[in-house]
Parts: C-alpha cells; structure tokens; sequence
C-alpha cells in the first residue's frame, strides 16, 4: 500500500475543508454573530490548516494510487471531513454533545437528512448555512470536488472517483478524470444556482432560497424550520421543490448528454425511463390509497407528488404527516427508500439501475428454468451487460441485505417498534432521513446506535465497500 500518498492526499482534503469553512464564516459576519461562534469556525480551520500542513510537508515519492488506496482515502476523508466539520456545532455550544454533533455533520454530508434537533432556531444562520452548505458539498461527492480544483495533469485519482460516485459502472464523460469532475460540478453548481434564483423568485427569502436550494440540490432535506417545506404554506414552493428533486436524482451523465446535443441517447436511456415509470406508478397507487384524505384533487396531487419525489431520490424534506397514512401507502414509501435514484445523481437507495438489472437477471433466469438450452443475454441501453457487472450487482445486494439485517438486530435493541426501527435503518442506509411510524427524529436513540447510524449513513453514500475495508485487516496488509 502507498500510505505516503494516502497521507498526503487526506492531508489535502483537510485544507480544502479548512477553506471551504470561510463560507459559513462570512455568513457569521454577514449576520454579526457572536464572537463565540465565529471563533468556532476559525479555531476548526486552524486545526485543519496545522494537521493538513502538516501532513504536505513531505510529498511522496509515488504519486500512484491503486483500488486499495481509493478505497481506503474514500472512506477515511468521508469520516475525517465529519469529524472536523461537527467542531464549529460543539465549539459553539449550539450542539453541545459531540456525538450528536458528529451525527449531525455525517447526516449533512452524506445528503441523509436525519437530525437530532428538535428545533432549528438552537442554530444560528450560519451553523444553519453550515448544516446545509454540508449538502451541497457531498451531494456530488467530496472526492469528486476535490479532484475538481486539485492539480491531477497525470490522471492518477481515477480509482478515487470511481470508489466514490454512486452506481454499478463508473464511465468517464471525456477522457480527463480532472475534465470530468469540472464538467460535473460546473452542471450541478448551475443547477442550483438556477433553483436559488427559481425559489427566490417564488417568494422566499434569499436565504431561505439558498438553504431549501442545497438541501433540494442534494438530496438532503435539512431545511430553516422545524416543519420543513410546510413551514411556507405555498403550492408553488412546494411543486417548485418536488420537480427540483426529481431533477436532482437523475444520473448527471445525462445532462452532459443533453448539453453536447445527443437528445436520442438522453431519452433512450433505460434507467431514465424506470425512473419515471417508478414514479408514475407510485403516484397513482398512493393516489388511489390516500387521495380521498385531501379537501381536493389538487391538493391530494401536490401533497402525493411531493412525497413521492422525496423518498424516491433520498431527499426527506417534510410536508405530510404519514404517520396517519394507510399501511398500504407507509409500505410503498418504504419500497421507494431502498430504490432511491439514479446512478451518477446526488440520489441515494439502491439505485434504480441496480434494481432495473436484477429484475433482468430475475426474468432471464426464469427463461433458462423453461428453455435450459436458450442463450440469453441482459441488455442496457441497447448494449449487453457482461457477465461480470451482473454477478457485482448480485454480490452487492447480498452485502447489503446482510448490512441491513445487523443494522435491524442491533438497533432494535434500542427501540422495540418494528417500522420505527426497520424504517429507521432503511432511511439511514440510503441516505433518505426520516423515519416512518412516528413522528420524532433520531434523538430517541442511544449514543451507541447514534455512533452506528452514523457509520452507516457514510457507508450507504459510499455503496458500503470503502467502508467494509476500512475496517478489514487485508486493506492495512503490505501487500
């Protein structure tokens, strides 16, 4: 293993960290904040800035990093941006317990959205910016930014990016790496730009507007007040929202797709078009459950088509009360939660490509147990899917069948509801935030399973492997 340049990589994402810090500090100032809270911020920077220094002094003689080293960068700057970035919430004293800071911070930047807070109004606007700019960072990925600005001319971080973007295949979008994450962050940068603007336009204030725009971007959900979307009692905002996150979770490749004119390849593309078709049907099904619940039609729609799109792409922002839904409808979101977004979107879940190919896999199996001598072969997109791709999307499901089931065993040691505790693992895993069957957030739960919940939701936005070698001996071996 190349552990000089695992060093001097983290070393690196810690000083980007540091900088990216002076964002909510401006805001400190910009709201003339307490000097206890503005030294919060600087006394985390200073201590990024001396480790990070620190670690660059020395630079390593081989700059090359191999699967091991992705992996393990990955996931250990994941957890260490958490750990640094719930500082400013205890320095500060408006998150006094550290470990509820740390959930706090790994809820933001994993786009989870589950809170411990049971009011908002405890942070000040800019540990509230703070919160969220968390969103908007790890909405497309940490690593993917940082690659984005850092010098990489020998496009040697390939197996860094492809340990930390969402989804069974990595592709490029142009043959530079560097190129690639730019072209990714410019597209996202300026779609939530664009939704800033929207909402703003809409009625809310400016920083209502930036705050809903990168829990929305995303897929996050944390938002200014306690009662999340319904807090602003406007169709417009709320539709506005809903069609935002829809947006959000769909595969960026996409987008670079329309951007270089190649409309056919954008609405050709299978896992789109299972998107939508999830979407529909959804809609339809809790429609038809639920529906007679609202005064109208169109209010029956709205408040139907918002949940739908803030389960499926992991957003978890607020604005019905589903405990009181039928079971049928409670079941449906809970469906949603583990099928998430699309792969290369800010989405989290299984993704819907994974789950477009096992039901493949499911369906041609059938046709070998009726035709044994029939050659059958999966296609995406018009191409055939080798062989080798289907058995890692049929390995992943089982680990992750199997991570969910330890999660449920021990949690429930915590709480003996069944849809509070599978809901709970299930919001945590992929990434979603709320819980169903009840109606309190994640401070009913001890600081063990807070601790845990926490390492899972770092785990689920990294599709679990960087995190299982983390933990695995063979990864710190020499070989």
């Amino acid at each position: 293993m190349n552990k000089s340049m695992v060093r001097f990589l983290l070393a690196r994402l810690l000083v980007i960290e540091a900088a990216l810090l002076l964002v909510p500090l401006g805001v400190s100032f910009i709201y003339k904040e307490s000097m206890t809270v503005i030294s919060s911020f600087l006394i985390t920077m200073a201590l990024l800035l001396i480790i990070g220094g620190v670690g660059c002094l020395s630079k390593p003689k081989n700059f090359r990093i191999y699967t091991k080293e992705g992996f393990l960068i990955v996931a250990l700057c994941w957890m260490l941006w958490a750990i640094f970035g719930a500082l400013p919430f205890v320095l500060s004293g408006q998150i006094p317990n550290y470990i509820d800071a740390f959930f706090e911070t790994s809820s933001g930047f994993t786009t989870t959205g589950a809170t411990v807070l049971n009011d908002t109004a405890v942070l000040s606007p800019s540990l509230l910016f703070w919160r969220s700019f968390t969103h908007l960072i790890g909405g497309m990925g940490v690593l993917v930014f940082a690659l984005a600005i850092m010098e990489n001319s020998k496009n040697s971080h390939l197996e860094v990016m492809r340990a930390e973007v969402p989804g069974p295949v990595f592709g490029k979008v142009v043959s530079k790496l560097k190129n690639t994450a730019q072209i990714l962050y410019i597209i996202y940068l300026v779609m939530f730009t664009i939704l800033t603007l929207v909402l703003w336009w809409a009625g809310l204030p400016l920083f209502d507007s930036i705050i809903t725009a990168m829990g929305t971007a995303g897929t996050g959900g944390f938002a200014v007040y306690n009662d999340s979307i319904a807090h602003y009692n406007s169709s417009l905002i709320t539709n506005i929202v809903a069609v935002g996150m829809l947006i959000f979770g769909i595969n960026f490749n996409l987008y670079y797709l329309l951007l270089i004119g190649k409309l056919k390849s954008f609405f050709k593309d299978d896992e789109l078009k299972a998107y939508l078709l999830i979407i529909a049907i959804a809609v339809g099904l809790l429609f038809l459950n639920v529906g007679g619940l609202y005064a109208s039609t169109q209010e029956a729609f709205e408040r139907i088509f918002f949940q739908v799109s803030t389960t499926l792409t992991s957003t978890g922002f607020g604005l019905n009360d589903v405990t009181f839904w039928p079971l049928f409808s409670q079941i449906i979101l809970l469906l949603l939660m583990f099928i998430g977004g699309s792969a290369g979107s800010t989405a989290g879940g299984f993704k819907v490509m994974r789950v477009l190919i096992l039901l493949k896999i499911a369906y041609n199996q059938m046709l070998l147990n009726l035709y044994p001598n029939r050659i059958v072969s999966l296609h995406i997109n018009g191409d055939v899917l080798d062989k080798k791709t289907q058995h890692s999307i049929l390995r992943y499901f089982v680990i992750y069948v199997m991570i969910f089931i330890s999660l449920v065993f021990l949690i429930s040691i915590d709480n003996n509801q069944l849809m509070i505790v599978v809901s709970a693992v299930a919001s945590i895993l992929n990434n979603i935030g709320p819980m169903l069957g009840t109606s309190e957030n994640f401070s009913i739960f001890s600081p063990f399973s807070k601790i845990l919940l926490s390492l899972a939701m770092i785990a689920g936005r990294l599709e679990l492997y960087p995190m299982l070698l983390l933990f695995s001996s063979k990864t710190w071996s020499k070989q």
